[in-house]
């Protein structure tokens, strides 16, 4: 049987003849729409139930310019996040690099963790900044509490959605690496569905909190 070049990757696998021939077979686009469609629509109700969480707060939300500016770039920046750490696990899995039954233990995943967390608390350190230079320019008055509060949230929002996203995207992974399934086609949706609910939920969640 004759192989293209996308295809002898898939015998480094330690996965079955028959399901590896299976893969093999089936077109592309099919299959990245059959493995696509339902996370695609799980995502979209995860991202519309976040958007229930923020309603609950918007006159607080658009009283405080600071942190209507910050949502947006907040959602954005957790999904891309979501979506570097989702493809590098996928890659890590291919290229077994990580143990299944002792992924905790490998140096890879204390790199792409270390990696990632630093860099989004610095990212979200000079987005709090921004958003609110970007208040006060457009006549916002400066609080320091005010300000020390959007720091804050936006640093305890980042951290906590990393978290979350690391989780899903590690069980997720190798749940479906296992089932001979590609990760990124589950994966990527799901991280960023997972960033646009958490970051409303968390910064509804606060703002009835602390205002």
């Amino acid at each position: 049987m004759r192989h293209t070049p996308t295809e002898k990757p898939l015998k480094n696998l330690d996965w079955p003849i028959n399901r590896l021939e299976r893969i093999e077979k089936e077109p592309t686009t099919r299959k990245i729409l059959k493995e696509s469609i339902k996370i695609l629509i799980l995502s979209s109700i995860i991202s519309s139930i976040g958007g229930i969480s923020i309603e609950a707060a918007r006159v607080k939300l658009f009283a405080l310019l600071p942190f209507l500016i910050m949502l947006p770039a907040l959602n954005d920046m957790i999904g891309d996040f979501g979506t570097i750490v989702a493809s590098k696990f996928t890659v890590l899995l291919y290229q077994k690099r990580i143990k299944r039954h002792e992924w905790w233990k490998g140096a890879a995943v204390h790199h792409l963790f270390m990696t990632v967390s630093s860099v989004a608390l610095i990212a979200s350190l000079f987005m709090a900044t921004l958003a609110y230079a970007i208040a006060w320019i457009r006549g916002f008055a400066f609080e320091p509490i005010l300000f020390a509060k959007l720091v804050g949230i936006s640093l305890f929002a980042t951290l906590f959605l990393v978290l979350i996203i690391f989780a899903v995207s590690i069980i997720g992974g190798l749940y479906v690496h296992k089932k001979g399934h590609d990760p990124d086609n589950y994966l990527i949706p799901l991280a960023t569905g997972i960033a646009d609910f958490g970051s409303m939920l968390v910064l509804g969640i606060v703002l009835r909190w602390l205002f």
